[in-house]
């Protein structure tokens, strides 16, 4: 098919009922974000319990046809480190009366 330097109001019509009849795919597409998301728990899981490294995981990842960079799974635990609730030290806070007791 070669290129057209011109096109008619067919032309538009036919383009658009070629689009228009493409299905929506945005259910089958999911992105990589969305992806690691969606696994994200089992990661952790398998990193903070069960003693897997990163590498563990990316290489079992590669396995089933998963290309996954070792970044994106320690940008992971980084972000549920960071999410983590604060523990609060009750020692030190607790002990540190600055008025002295008489």
């Amino acid at each position: 098919m070669s290129k057209k330097a011109f096109y008619s109001d067919e032309d538009i019509e036919l383009a658009k009922v070629a689009l228009a009849g493409l299905p929506d795919l945005t259910p089958q597409r999911k992105s990589q974000k969305y992806f690691l998301n969606a696994i994200r728990d089992d990661l952790i899981a398998l990193i903070k319990t069960k003693g897997y490294t990163l590498s563990d995981i990316q290489n079992t990842l590669k396995t089933a046809g998963y290309v996954i960079t070792e970044r994106a799974l320690r940008d992971i635990l980084r972000e549920a480190e960071k999410n983590k609730p604060a523990r609060k030290n009750r020692r030190s806070t607790a002990g540190s009366s600055s008025s002295p007791t008489k």
